[in-house]
């Protein structure tokens, strides 16, 4: 079970990442307000993710939520690189094409975000 801070955290963490999602899918991208959602992740994650510790769930479900956290930290690296590749492209479909490594790394880290939520729901019976 996770504490109410850190399901605060995970959902706050949600709400940034689907904001930022929906500044990609849109047509056309704005990127100044991709850089600043990002901006605004980012900080969310520095935060409120990072500042999620061992007391904030039960021992049984410690292991799979660490390695959930790992993965978070690792893809919130990727999409900051992709994100630099993104703000160097020069031709449209450059910039285009540098959106979907962008979408496919918001996804994931979701479907990350929905999973911890889901493992802070389980309770000893």
């Amino acid at each position: 079970m996770l504490s109410k801070s850190a399901c605060k955290a995970i959902a706050q963490f949600q709400n940034s990442l689907k904001q930022l999602d929906i500044k990609v899918m849109l047509v056309p991208v704005d990127p100044i307000g991709l850089k600043q959602s990002f901006q605004q992740l980012k900080a969310t994650f520095k935060t409120e993710i990072m500042g999620i510790s061992d007391g904030d769930f039960d021992p049984t479900v410690e292991s799979p939520i660490q390695s959930y956290l790992t993965e978070t930290h690792k893809q919130m690296r990727l999409l900051e690189m992709d994100m630099k590749f993104l703000q160097a492209a020069r031709q449209s479909a450059t910039f285009n094409s540098r959106l979907i490594p962008i979408q496919n790394r918001l996804n994931t880290l979701l479907s990350y975000s929905e999973d911890i939520l889901k493992l802070g729901e389980i309770t000893d019976l």
